[in-house]
């Protein structure tokens, strides 16, 4: 079994993953149209089997460099740092005017074209809003990289794999259960969501994305000191 410490850190980044006002707004929308649930069931799928994807490639691939067996030394320390400038600057970028602007700009091109778009192309749009956004690549990474220096089976790799695609989904799933319960009385309310999603919360993006950078970064630093003493 991993450490709790490892195990909050796989909910956290699943989390930083999941929480993408853009991606919670389209499963929203969907709910808005024809055949709702079923519709965002596609959707999600796709945005499912490309988490799993991603973080099965990060390990499959990882486990093939002599570096990522020794990933709770120097090579942690090293992807830490890494993810954390990543993360800091992600965050800072979100925050500026001009990048919400066009997110909004291409939010709103994206969602004018949801109603038309079948089965196919929406489990395909699922998994392209999964893998498109550069800060979920630092999550995969690092992810990837905890399940390698835990050194764990198949079998604790699909456990904890299983808890991070969890994660990932979880808020997006917060529109249809919420319109499961309701049974589909939910237009109003969540047309006012949607709408402030695409236009007022994309600065919470970076705040979390800042908050995630800041931890990774404490967690190198205190690799990092570890590694001075060990050689000292």
């Amino acid at each position: 079994m991993l450490p709790f410490h490892w195990f909050t850190q796989t909910v956290a980044l699943g989390l930083g993953i999941a929480f993408s006002p853009i991606n919670i707004a389209l499963v929203a929308l969907l709910l808005l149209g024809r055949q709702p649930l079923r519709r965002c069931a596609t959707f999600l799928g796709g945005w499912v089997l490309a988490n799993a994807g991603a973080l099965s490639a990060v390990v499959l691939v990882g486990s093939r460099f002599s570096w990522a067996m020794h990933l709770g030394s120097r090579g942690q320390v090293l992807m830490d740092l890494i993810g954390a400038g990543a993360l800091v600057g992600l965050g800072l970028f979100q925050l500026t005017p001009a990048v919400a602007m066009g997110e909004e700009g291409w939010a709103m091109q994206l969602m004018g074209q949801l109603p038309e778009l079948d089965a196919l192309p929406l489990l395909a749009l699922g998994a392209g809003c999964a893998l498109v956004s550069p800060e979920n690549l630092v999550f995969y990474v690092k992810e990837g990289g905890m399940l390698l220096a835990n050194h764990s089976d198949l079998r604790g790799d699909l456990e904890v794999g299983s808890v991070f695609v969890t994660m990932t989904t979880s808020l997006l799933l917060l529109p249809p259960l919420a319109w499961m319960v309701s049974g589909g009385r939910l237009r109003q309310p969540l047309s006012s969501l949607n709408d402030w999603l695409v236009h007022r919360a994309e600065w919470l993006v970076g705040v979390f994305a800042l908050l995630l950078g800041l931890y990774l970064g404490w967690q190198g630093i205190e690799g990092l000191h570890q590694m001075v003493e060990l050689v000292g």
